[in-house]
């Protein structure tokens, strides 16, 4: 006896959602091994993260897997799935940009269920501060799409933080850059004719290479000398 389950007329086709982590890693290494997993997710390992924090947020596993970027190290939930997170728990989002050539500026309201309204607002202003407006890449291509990302972002995780569970946008982290100290390492210097001092006991020489030692110049005594 055949255990399929013929489709009827007008029968809805659901999802694959795994039930538990075994089902997520072999999802997960499927989709590793088709080839059609986005850049920076190409492991099993990378992608089971991916789907872990999908279910979390209410995606299935197909959509985590196209809707979470992993950005400088961490997931990101791509902008464009905002709405559909929100609209879908009963929020409700409203948009605009406006202004002229100098004073562009996005802003998105979000009316949570119980009728709170949260505002963001990014300009043209706050994007030539941040370093953002005019750079290579979406935001010289798409700067109004970029002012709208920003404004989103603010709004949803000041208004639907429970929601988004603390994830940020890809658009708003994909500029960062890892920082790194910079700060040129400190050299000890030796007067001319002075002697370092020996060790204390029990600790060990300082390394030649660690201290700068300006040599002796030579001293003229004159004829008589």
């Amino acid at each position: 006896m055949s255990n399929i389950i013929p489709l009827t007329a007008g029968g809805k086709i659901t999802g694959i959602v795994p039930t538990d982590i075994e089902q997520v890693f072999r999802l997960a290494t499927a989709i590793a091994k088709s080839g059609l997993a986005p850049n920076g997710m190409k492991t099993a390992e990378a992608l089971t993260v991916a789907i872990m924090h999908g279910l979390e947020l209410g995606l299935p596993p197909m959509q985590a897997v196209q809707r979470i970027a992993v950005i400088n190290g961490r997931p990101t939930v791509w902008g464009d799935a905002i709405p559909a997170l929100l609209l879908s728990r009963g929020f409700k989002i409203k948009e605009s940009i406006g202004g002229g050539a100098e004073t562009r500026c996005a802003q998105c309201e979000i009316t949570r269920p119980d009728g709170q309204v949260f505002t963001g607002v990014f300009s043209l202003s706050d994007a030539k501060t941040a370093g953002l407006w005019g750079k290579a890449g979406p935001w010289k291509q798409f700067p109004d799409r970029m002012l709208q990302m920003r404004a989103r972002g603010f709004a949803a995780r000041d208004g639907a933080a429970d929601v988004l569970g603390g994830l940020y946008l890809r658009e708003e982290v994909e500029e960062d850059k890892p920082m790194r100290d910079v700060t040129p390492a400190a050299k000890e210097t030796i007067t001319p004719g002075a002697k370092a001092l020996p060790p204390t006991v029990g600790e060990d020489p300082t390394p030649d290479d660690a201290i700068e030692v300006v040599p002796d110049l030579p001293v003229d005594y004159g004829p008589d000398a």
